[in-house]
């Protein structure tokens, strides 16, 4: 065996283009299925950071039209204290919120989420300093106000001191004892900084709802048994109260469903199958090389045989080589994988889930090594086979070209194009995908407009102050040199989640159920929003200064909203109930069209719009038209801020042109990794077809040389090594094009506005890989064309 690992590097020493090509070659291929296994393997496979995680459940409210929906805080306490399939329930508020850090430095707007007492134990995880807070001070009545920081902003914030404990913070003007700190990288629900006491009120609205519950199954209890009860529990608080809840129900997922996303988890097996793809196309490279390298080594076989080598021993010998350039190929591998795990943390930024747990360790390296070894037999044993059947009958002094090593290379080639033409149709339909997304109109213009989010403290949070700020800061803001027109909305757009709510015509109360009629989108907005945003007012008025708090209750209606409510008729004038059928109702002044301020990807639903002034929410999104870019005016509309309140940070400002952009992260996200592999995949196969033709054209020199000596024009020895590029690459396109078309299936839920069997795509990625293989094909036959028989002759 040492013999024959000095007698392989020698072997790479006199090849050393095979052999570096080889381990070019096997590095992207296995390091590319490293990176995607190392997702893999965070994502789906690893556990998640909690005790016994398997029995986590994400509970959901369900809205009579099916809908999901956050649960209200009396719901809340009737779920926890009617379940019994439970072993506990806690909840956090759905909305997230921030909140303004005035202690240990600068004031700093941090991530806040009020969560309940329980959600520690529910989850096992518990401070790794100091304690949670206690059940009794989680109640409305208490007048404690606890705060636990998370272990990076106890470290960034107060250097990481351990006196911390008892402490009292000021956040949002209040002070907040510290009781704990958090293990380091806990930071559930999504990135949060500090938690605080929810203090969940059984009076409160059970129409208010933003909280999302989990819980922990008992023991011996399932998932469908949980679903069962939360129906019964649900119908049960209907019937006690119909005007929120009549027709209510409730559903639940596992904590690895709804931290993973089924389509995220598509995309991740799609991702798996592409580079599983990649990896064998990267093996038929490497054994196309080897096979004709081997035939280039027929004269050394039969030498060797003819010593007295058997023909296990040629095997070995060969395999050795193999192993080699796989030991070589798998430690390129894995400084591809690290280079490509940073680069898809960096790609995927904060839309991919897991991501931060993402990196390179032991179980990634012996995933590497073993690919490795696979790659090594899958790659190795096809000239190894070729020399085990060497023939010394045949001479030891001549070489031959046989028929059955160039059906072999034939056929690897065909191979190559097949698994390429199948990743290069994903990389299509993911391009095309994304481009109807991007083309996609979400109904007002983000090419001129700007948005600065701004959240009051609680200390403001009086209804009549807070339309005053904002009604000041966008007189301040309009006077900003460069702003055509401003207003504020409650989503930032693409960028915040949305609102909903009931929405019921006065006319159809009496038949509609207590809870009301449909669901809806809302927002509340102030005068300019429509102008500053550019959203199209269809007919009636937009929103002024004199819809006040305490005058005639108001709403701008979307095109959708007014069609589904008031079909073949207009809607101005008409009155709606907002939550509910009792209580005040609201005049339509106006119908606006369709907007999409969330996701692209959603369709266009229907959306009310209130005023700010009646409907007066702390945390607003400043939306301005500009027709210069967010760095021109970002010092002049902090300035504004700062002059109104001081205390409030410095707001970041963004265009919502990059918003929109980011909106597409996921796409992009499955489109730049599928294309990435694509592109490696359309490499090698077209190094693949050039490789085969250059070394054929080589092997045949002699006979070209003869047919040029008896009359044959140039032309036609170029026409005959093309045609032969050409067939084959049509047969890996046939073949291809079959295996794409129940492949690609796999693909449906990552597409938007495209088929999986797009036929312009199929045919646009089948012409490409033709039009790369006549290219490769073209310059081995040029070189044929140009041989001098007389050299070629006298030579060999």
């Amino acid at each position: 065996m040492l013999q024959d690992f000095r007698y392989a590097l020698r072997t790479f020493r006199r090849h050393p283009v095979v052999a570096g090509a080889a381990v070019l070659t096997l590095g992207l291929g296995i390091g590319g299925a490293t990176a995607v296994f190392t997702v893999v393997d965070a994502v789906l496979l690893r556990p998640l950071p909690f005790h016994d995680p398997d029995r986590l459940v994400r509970l959901w409210a369900r809205t009579p039209e099916g809908g999901r929906f956050p649960f209200s805080e009396p719901d809340y306490l009737d779920l926890s204290a009617r379940t019994r399939t439970l072993q506990g329930v806690a909840a956090f508020n759905d909305a997230g919120g921030t909140a303004v850090l005035a202690s240990g430095g600068e004031p700093q707007r941090i991530t806040v989420v009020p969560i309940t007492a329980s959600l520690p134990d529910v989850l096992g995880v518990h401070a790794a300093l100091g304690r949670m807070f206690t059940a009794d001070e989680d109640r409305p009545a208490s007048t404690d106000r606890p705060v636990v920081l998370s272990d990076g902003l106890w470290k960034r914030r107060f250097g990481a001191d351990p006196l911390i404990l008892g402490r009292t913070i000021q956040i949002d003007g209040q002070p907040a004892v510290v009781t704990g700190v958090m293990p380091a990288r806990f930071d559930f629900p999504g990135h949060a900084e500090a938690w605080v006491p929810l203090s969940a009120d059984p009076l409160r609205d059970r129409s208010d709802s933003e909280l999302a519950v989990i819980g922990r199954l008992a023991s011996g209890a399932t998932l469908s048994q949980l679903r069962g009860e939360l129906r019964d529990v649900m119908r049960r608080i209907g019937e006690g109260d119909p005007e929120a809840r009549a027709g209510w129900s409730a559903d639940a997922v596992f904590f690895s469903e709804w931290i993973v996303s089924p389509r995220f988890r598509q995309a991740v097996w799609a991702f798996s199958g592409a580079v599983g793809v990649l990896l064998l196309l990267a093996c038929a490279n490497v054994a196309s090389l080897l096979v004709a390298q081997a035939a280039t080594r027929e004269g050394e076989m039969r030498i060797r045989a003819a010593l007295g080598a058997g023909r296990r021993r040629l095997v070995r010998q060969l395999l050795t080589e193999s192993s080699l350039l796989a030991l070589l190929g798998t430690a390129a591998a894995v400084l591809v994988a690290a280079w490509s795990v940073a680069a898809i943390r960096a790609l995927g930024a904060e839309r991919v889930p897991r991501l931060d747990e993402l990196h390179v360790d032991g179980s990634v390296l012996a995933f590497a090594c073993l690919t490795g070894i696979a790659s090594c037999l899958a790659f190795g044993l096809a000239p190894a086979l070729h020399a085990a059947r060497t023939d010394l009958r045949s001479g030891v002094d001549t070489l031959r070209y046989t028929g059955g090593n160039r059906r072999l290379r034939h056929a690897l080639v065909v191979l190559e194009i097949t698994l390429a033409l199948v990743l290069l149709i994903g990389a299509g339909l993911l391009g095309h995908s994304f481009l109807r997304l991007m083309l996609v109109n979400p109904g007002f213009d983000t090419k001129h407009t700007i948005a600065m989010p701004l959240a009051l403290s609680s200390s403001d949070d009086q209804e009549e102050q807070v339309a005053r700020f904002y009604r000041d800061l966008l007189d301040r803001v309009r006077g900003v040199p460069g702003i055509a027109a401003a207003g504020a909305t409650t989503t930032d757009p693409f960028r915040q989640f949305g609102f909903s709510n009931t929405v019921t015509p006065a006319e159809r109360a009496a038949e509609s159920p207590p809870g009301g009629l449909m669901q809806a989108g809302w927002r509340s907005v102030t005068p300019g929003y429509f102008e500053a945003m550019g959203v199209p007012l269809l007919s009636g008025r937009s929103f002024e200064a004199s819809d006040s708090a305490g005058g005639e209750r108001v709403v701008v209606v979307s095109e959708s909203l007014a069609r589904r409510l008031w079909p073949g008729d207009t809607p101005l004038g008409k009155r709606v109930y907002w939550g509910g059928t009792t209580g005040r109702t609201r005049l339509v002044i106006g119908v606006a069209g369709d907007i999409r301020d969330v996701r692209l990807e959603a369709e266009a639903g229907p959306m009310l719009f209130v005023p700010h002034t009646q409907v007066p929410v702390p945390a607003m999104t400043i939306v301005m038209r500009t027709s210069l870019g967010a760095g021109a005016v970002t010092s002049a509309l902090r300035a504004a801020v700062r002059d109104l309140d001081p205390s409030l940070p410095a707001p970041p400002v963004h265009g919502i042109r990059a918003s929109r952009f980011e909106a597409a992260a996921s796409t992009r996200f499955n489109l730049t990794l599928i294309g990435a592999f694509a592109a490696v995949a359309l490499t090698l196969a077209v190094t693949g077809v050039y490789a085969m033709l250059a070394f054929a054209v080589w092997e045949r020199r002699r006979e070209i040389a003869v047919r040029l000596a008896l009359g044959a024009s140039p032309p036609r020895i170029a026409r005959l090594v093309l045609g032969t590029g050409l067939w084959l690459a049509i047969g890996g396109v046939l073949a291809g094009t079959a295996v794409a078309l129940a492949a690609t299936r796999i693909l449906a839920s990552l597409l938007y506005g495209v088929a999986p069997t797009d036929l312009l795509t199929f045919a646009a990625a089948g012409s490409a890989l033709l039009a790369v293989a006549a290219l490769a094909s073209w310059l081995p036959a040029r070189r044929a064309a140009r041989l001098d028989p007389a050299v070629v002759l006298r030579d060999t």
